[in-house]
């Protein structure tokens, strides 16, 4: 599971990972992995970034998966696009995996978010707004599929929440948007 592309907060399409493994520790196909775009603030943080993969590339027909992620400050949000382009009719599945900490109530496309912040009784709240044409569902450690679990290192697993998006690609180019809003 934490090695598998459904394991991670990306895109999977048809049911595939996007590298091939042939056993815990062995992998015969990498992913190719290519930055597009890197934007840096004043300070040399990065406030927006673009990259593309080819491990959808074995499907048939293939289909090339690219990722933008703009994060403004100011207004305390991150925008996130997945573009798809395939003439590809294939299944596709989203997975945000939340940290452990942190609980969520999901209605429709729109995923409300809380956690501690380790100082007393407070908390932080975030709006996250799903790619909407996908059926969104929530999931914590579950064992049947295995879907929810967090592991910061090798052996443990904790239950944590993940959000699941299915649809499908249609033929033609697909782009999902997503965005997750801080509260002030």
């Amino acid at each position: 599971y934490f090695r598998s592309t459904l394991g991670h907060n990306t895109i999977e399409l048809a049911a595939q990972d996007q590298s091939l493994s042939a056993g815990p520790f062995l992998w015969v196909r990498h992913a190719v992995t290519n930055a597009v775009t890197v934007e840096l603030d004043e300070d040399q943080s990065i406030q927006h970034w673009s990259a593309k993969h080819d491990g959808y590339q074995v499907l048939k027909p293939p289909a090339q998966h690219r990722r933008s992620v703009q994060l403004d400050r100011q207004h305390r949000r991150i925008d996130v696009v997945d573009h798809i382009d395939t003439t590809g009719r294939h299944a596709v599945c989203t997975a945000f995996h939340l940290g452990p900490a942190v609980s969520a109530e999901l209605e429709e496309d729109i995923a409300r978010l809380r956690w501690p912040t380790g100082t007393g009784d407070d908390y932080e709240s975030a709006t996250m707004t799903l790619p909407s044409g996908l059926r969104w569902s929530m999931h914590r450690g579950e064992c049947d599929p295995v879907l929810g679990w967090y592991s910061d290192r090798f052996g443990i697993k904790v239950p944590t929440t993940t959000l699941l998006g299915d649809g499908h690609c249609n033929g033609e180019a697909l782009e999902l948007r997503s965005s997750i809003q801080f509260a002030p």
